[in-house]
């Protein structure tokens, strides 16, 4: 290895920082955990990871960079940006923001209001569309409602009413009979 001085300077840095990365805290933070049913929960705070214990009642995330994850609520609403959800089932959603992913497999109801949003469920009855590349994901859904540009919506079985008002979008529904 040659010993010129811009080698040299470069191993001095390197051995400077070495020992001040090591010295920084870890990014990584644990989860909070609430129980959820003594009644109705907003989840203000941002960039945090949240545990919802037991059958919650309205459930309201307005912080953004947040994850939640719980088994069921009587309701879900979401305004923060950037929120990744993940339930077991849930009668009704309403998302009014942007790059939000909520994921229940029995989901009644859900309006989707922004962009780059998607929900993923299973069965659901009826999801509403407003904004512009959305995405939407059942096995089974009865009705869906488009208005916008860009949105994809898939239900891979069963009979699903479909209106759409939009350019560019894509609707894939199970073929009727």
């Amino acid at each position: 290895m040659p010993r010129t001085p811009r080698a040299l300077a470069g191993l001095a840095a390197l051995v400077v920082a070495a020992p001040t990365a090591a010295l920084l805290p870890a990014s990584a933070h644990a989860a909070v955990t609430l129980d959820c049913t003594t009644g109705p929960l907003t989840l203000a705070d941002s960039t945090e990871d949240y545990v919802l214990t037991g059958a919650c009642g309205d459930v309201v995330v307005t912080g953004s960079n947040v994850t939640v994850a719980l088994t069921t609520a009587a309701s879900l609403t979401v305004t923060g940006a950037n929120t990744v959800v993940h339930a077991t089932a849930v009668p009704t959603v309403r998302v009014e923001a942007s790059n939000v992913l909520v994921r229940v497999p029995t989901l009644g109801r859900a309006r989707l209001v922004g962009a780059n949003n998607a929900v993923v469920g299973e069965k659901g009855t009826k999801v509403t569309v407003r904004g512009a590349n959305n995405r939407v994901t059942y096995r089974s859904l009865r009705a869906v409602v488009v208005r916008g540009p860009n949105n994809t919506v898939k239900v891979r079985v069963g009979t699903t009413k479909v209106r759409v008002k939009g350019a560019n979008n894509v609707v894939r529904v199970h073929r009727r009979g």
